[in-house]
């Protein structure tokens, strides 16, 4: 996951909204979201990637969110002992946003290579993040927050701020409806990386697929995923499935 946008205590009646885009090697098997679970851990509703086991966004029922986007540091980064999609299951296992984000922050920061980390549910979202080094951990403020593997000084980048501008011109103080997010998500840049949706096929690489995933105040869930590129690919609506009742506690 390359891009996160994270809208907390923003709108009332929606407290929680993340806008993701997922960049990633066109050759790497994946399955849309369904619901599955890691042994004997809880149900979670979330894509999955079908390399390494993990995934990079999911939901616990309709109240808790976390979603990663790697960090950026200049280099290739050598395989490190744990992959990263398994911090979003670890996150989603632990069961709320507190707890979950004292797991990962106590975890050995040399088990994964560097993260941004979203652990977030309608009160409060958290950001846990790995340098190469240690781990970070700060409580997002109420707003709009915007992510992706440059982001906390990792490197110089064009989208976060692009993104910010959009944000600002787009959103306004009314809520955005699922149109004006996938326009969000949907845009190009003059070069290919810097826009949030990513075309470098002559690299094998660029935007495999988009989600938009809103908590409303009255315990709803809404869940819309493309799976494929957002400026091409429609969203379908996977509410209903992403907020049924866990079958283990």
């Amino acid at each position: 996951m390359c891009t996160l946008v994270v809208a907390t205590q923003v709108w009332a009646a929606a407290p929680l909204v993340v806008a993701a885009n997922r960049d990633e090697q066109l050759a790497r098997p994946a399955a849309p979201p369904h619901r599955w679970a890691r042994d004997d851990e809880a149900e979670i509703f979330a894509p999955r990637d079908l390399r390494a086991g993990g995934t990079w966004l999911g939901v616990r029922g309709a109240k808790l969110f976390v979603g990663i986007t790697n960090r950026y540091r200049g280099r290739l980064e050598p395989p490190a002992p744990r992959s990263r999609g398994e911090l979003v299951l670890d996150a989603l296992a632990a069961g709320e946003v507190e707890a979950a984000a004292e797991r990962i922050s106590a975890l050995d920061p040399a088990l994964h290579n560097p993260f941004h980390l979203v652990i977030a549910d309608r009160q409060q979202a958290h950001l846990v993040w790995n340098d190469g080094e240690r781990h970070h951990h700060e409580r997002l403020t109420p707003g709009l927050h915007v992510l992706s593997e440059r982001s906390r000084g990792a490197a110089p980048t064009e989208r976060d701020a692009l993104l910010r501008r959009r944000l600002d011109e787009r959103l306004g103080a009314a809520e955005p409806g699922l149109p004006q997010w996938r326009a969000l998500l949907a845009e190009h840049a003059v070069d290919p990386m810097e826009g949030p949706c990513v075309h470098a096929d002559d690299r094998g690489y660029g935007t495999r697929c988009s989600t938009v995933v809103r908590m409303d105040a009255r315990g709803g869930l809404g869940f819309f995923h493309a799976d494929g590129r957002p400026c091409v690919t429609e969203y379908e609506d996977l509410s209903v499935e992403a907020a049924g009742e866990l079958s283990r506690p």
